[in-house]
């Protein structure tokens, strides 16, 4: 992502956090960021994706953050599942995501709604991909189900702890609830797996399945992506970043790609942008790569 584009994210979401997403146009946006109608339009059609860009980028930081918590560690083990799952809760508060969330929780706005829902969606998908890697395939027809109430039991915990203490809820607290939320699904799932009963069918979950709508990633994809990346580096970025960029093209492009050496790197890879222009580029770069060495080697959910 360029410079310039970058600073009109930047801005966008300044002012929907600001304004509320409904109160702020696409001349707000224009006018704060000083630059031309055409320009704005030339990065995106419309404000509805100048909001999905900014939950994409939200969500591309907690898919790394994931992926780094869980490398070299057991899957199964539920406190990491606890950190994973409460990732995204402390990205949306970081980057103050909760107060544009509020701030179109009753638009009418059906393109609005859709941006919303799919970003939940995939939420709820993840979860129950990792319930089952958990749990074992046994659970798949109820993953989504028990994903939806860990996250009811979250949502309604925090905001209730809130509202009654009217107090900012901890990172340490949040990790709390996420460990209780687990523990009473864990028991939960024996009496669902008894009586097989399940509100959130095949069919449901098919709906669901395509309304998130996962972007297909291949290894040529990503050495294509990379290469260009790669190339638009200069001798003012980070060495450390430019060694592993091409470190990772290199091992990607070999028959047998040492999947462990890429994973370890990723991290490394990914903080050494952190403060530059290609961050955006570099933490996307980044999740694909996850997204590819996880399919490469699955974790077994049985």
């Amino acid at each position: 992502m360029n410079t310039r584009k970058r600073k009109v994210l930047d801005v966008a979401r300044s002012l929907f956090i600001e304004k509320g997403f409904l109160e702020t146009s696409i001349m707000d946006i224009i006018n704060e960021a000083k630059i031309s109608k055409g320009t704005f339009y030339n990065y995106f059609t419309s404000k509805n994706e100048c909001l999905i860009a900014i939950l994409q980028e939200s969500r591309e930081d907690a898919s790394n953050i994931r992926h780094e918590l869980i490398f070299g560690q057991d899957p199964k083990d539920i406190d990491i599942l606890a950190k994973q799952i409460a990732v995204l809760m402390y990205i949306n508060r970081e980057q103050n995501l909760l107060q544009i969330f509020e701030s179109i929780y009753h638009s009418r706005d059906e393109g609005v709604k859709k941006v919303v829902i799919k970003h939940h969606l995939q939420e709820l998908d993840w979860l129950s991909t990792r319930l089952v890697e958990v749990y074992g395939n046994e659970i798949s027809i109820m993953s989504y189900e028990c994903a939806v109430q860990v996250f009811a039991m979250i949502q309604h915990t925090v905001r209730t702890l809130a509202v009654a203490d009217d107090r900012y809820v901890a990172p340490e607290a949040v990790i709390k609830i996420v460990k209780m939320a687990l523990r009473n699904i864990d028991a939960i799932i024996p009496r669902m797996l008894e009586t097989k009963e399940v509100l959130i069918g095949a069919e449901t979950i098919h709906c669901i399945k395509n309304s998130v709508d996962h972007k297909v990633v291949n290894k040529n994809m990503i050495i294509n992506q990379l290469k260009g990346f790669i190339e638009g580096l200069s001798k003012d970025d980070p060495k450390d970043g430019i060694e592993y960029a091409n470190y990772l093209l290199t091992e990607l492009q070999q028959t047998e790609p040492k999947l462990f050496i890429i994973e370890a790197l990723l991290t490394p890879f990914r903080k050494s942008f952190t403060k530059t222009t290609h961050a955006s580029e570099a933490r996307e770069i980044a999740n694909y790569i996850w997204r590819l060495t996880k399919e490469e080697h699955p974790i077994d959910g049985n």
